[in-house]
């Protein structure tokens, strides 16, 4: 019995130290991200060499012409996208919950990594996944996703994120499925952008990202 006791006592101490390391880190997140960002020698937003695209009708236009180029049996072997093309793609194709969840929206694209600003509605994740964050953060913070971009089959793009930051609180990895399923509505993990299926490879740079014609 004494030894079951121990073990509760145990359990709810890890849960209490827990609790108050979520808190500390809140209070000192920007110093957390800037020793992240120096570790891992990436600039973040704030970097002058990135620009953030932003969504309009014109560039969904645009795009979804260059999607209808490469859809073609004659169609051309690449197409490239530039930021703005890519933030009306993604937020003309967000699914319903991530749209109510997101204003703001605007692209930056890096090497081999693609990355989402935009305003969030916390609510959406609610206590289960925010914890002791919840009490903390305001009902609207900006928001930061990243990570590459890879096809996962004919007419689909996933969208592997590994970078969650919700204000200046980057997330650990194992949280940051949960947090884009909670967004998405999904089940996997990842975003899924729908592309054409003649596309069978893409590629993310600083200048655009580029599609590429699958083999047949």
């Amino acid at each position: 019995m004494t030894g079951c006791f121990k073990n509760v006592l145990a359990g709810i101490g890890c849960l209490v130290v827990a609790i108050l390391i979520g808190v500390a880190a809140w209070y000192f997140r920007a110093d957390i991200v800037d020793g992240y960002r120096q570790l891992t020698g990436r600039d973040g937003v704030d970097s002058a060499s990135l620009t953030v695209g932003y969504p309009s009708g014109a560039d969904l236009r645009s795009a979804e012409q260059k999607e209808s180029e490469i859809a073609r049996r004659d169609g051309p072997s690449r197409i490239v996208m530039t930021s703005e093309e890519m933030a009306s793609i993604v937020q003309d194709r967000l699914t319903s919950q991530a749209t109510r969840a997101l204003d703001s929206l605007g692209v930056i694209l890096e090497r081999n990594r693609f990355s989402l600003q935009a305003e969030l509605l916390t609510e959406i994740f609610g206590r289960d996944l925010l914890g002791p964050l919840q009490g903390i953060i305001d009902p609207r913070e900006p928001i930061r996703v990243s990570g590459p971009l890879e096809m996962r089959s004919p007419g689909v793009v996933a969208w592997d994120v590994d970078e969650f930051v919700i204000s200046s609180f980057p997330f650990p990895g194992p949280v940051i499925p949960l947090l884009v399923d909670r967004l998405t509505g999904g089940s996997d993990g990842v975003f899924l952008i729908a592309v054409p299926p003649t596309v069978g490879e893409v590629r993310v740079r600083p200048d655009g990202v580029t599609f590429y014609r699958r083999d047949e």
